[in-house]
């Protein structure tokens, strides 16, 4: 069996023709910002209080210091009589959590019109942790783009700029490849694609990985098909990317190929970025976006 076949998504002749378009931007907004809200459990994680960049805390009261700035009600609960806390007002300013998703032509597939593209449910899912990031107070940066967006009423911005920052030309996986120039050390880092690439651009992902040290979350988005291929018979698939075409014979007697080959390629991913700091899980098109989310959401804010 070809090996593109497996590093590469290829169609079935007489699925449809025309790639699947992403969502219209209202619609887009719409569906993250459900989802954004069923994933927010409050703020930023050392946040008390404040609008997003800045947080209580407390310290212990100086002896030199006003009465007037203990805070009575949180001295209350001190273990001991005589110590008395100072509520203080801090500047914060949360690692901004950068979004990176993948454009390409091979994205853009989808089994069938009853189920949303991968490109679509990629930025959907992107978008939801990036506006439970902004409603949480955090600034949300893009791959390769200066800007940082913030704020309560940032996501259409957010989404405008994601989408628009795709390739010209998704046919050209290598073009879709993110650059990690300008990417704060320790920031939080979200890579959504179908992480179906051929083992130049894995090596050379992976490489990029191990020189971040900040938490990093794949989220690899599959068709159904993919996942578990169906065919029988005779088949013809036809080459999302620049690719040859494929005509495999009897492809029943396929399945345990592909799955052994499919598990086999993302263990090679998982393995080569595994590590305290690093998340991977898999989102399939047509189950609910939710839980692998709210994984997603927790690891990416330190809660993992």
């Amino acid at each position: 069996m070809a090996s593109s076949f497996f590093q590469r998504l290829f169609k079935p002749a007489q699925a449809q023709d025309a790639p699947a378009q992403p969502p219209a931007l209202p619609e887009l907004i719409i569906a993250a910002q459900a989802l954004a809200q069923s994933l927010r459990s409050g703020p930023h994680g050392n946040r008390r209080a404040g609008d997003g960049h800045e947080f209580w805390q407390f310290r212990p009261h100086q002896p030199n210091e006003p009465a007037s700035l203990i805070d009575w009600k949180q001295s209350a609960r001190s273990p001991s009589p005589d110590l008395l806390w100072v509520r203080e007002q801090e500047q914060h300013a949360p690692r901004p959590l950068f979004l990176w998703v993948d454009s390409s032509a091979s994205m853009r597939w989808q089994s069938t019109k009853t189920l949303p593209s991968k490109y679509n449910t990629a930025l959907t899912d992107a978008l939801a942790l990036g506006q439970a990031a902004l409603l949480g107070g955090e600034d949300v940066g893009i791959l390769g783009l200066k800007s940082r967006f913030n704020g309560r009423q940032a996501l259409p911005r957010l989404a405008h700029n994601l989408i628009n920052h795709a390739p010209h030309n998704p046919a050209d996986t290598m073009q879709t490849f993110p650059s990690f120039a300008g990417l704060p050390p320790h920031a939080p880092l979200l890579l959504v694609s179908d992480f179906l690439w051929d083992n130049a651009m894995m090596d050379q992902c992976l490489t990029a990985l191990a020189t971040h040290p900040g938490p990093t979350a794949l989220l690899a988005i599959l068709d159904p098909q993919e996942e578990r291929i169906p065919f029988h018979g005779s088949i013809r698939f036809t080459s999302c990317e620049a690719e040859p075409n494929l005509t495999l014979p009897a492809t029943e007697s396929l399945h345990d190929a592909y799955q052994t080959r499919l598990k086999a390629h993302f263990a090679q991913l998982q393995q080569g970025f595994g590590g305290a700091r690093s998340f991977f899980r898999f989102h399939i098109t047509s189950q609910p976006a939710r839980p692998v989310l709210a994984e997603c959401h927790h690891f990416l804010r330190g809660r993992a």
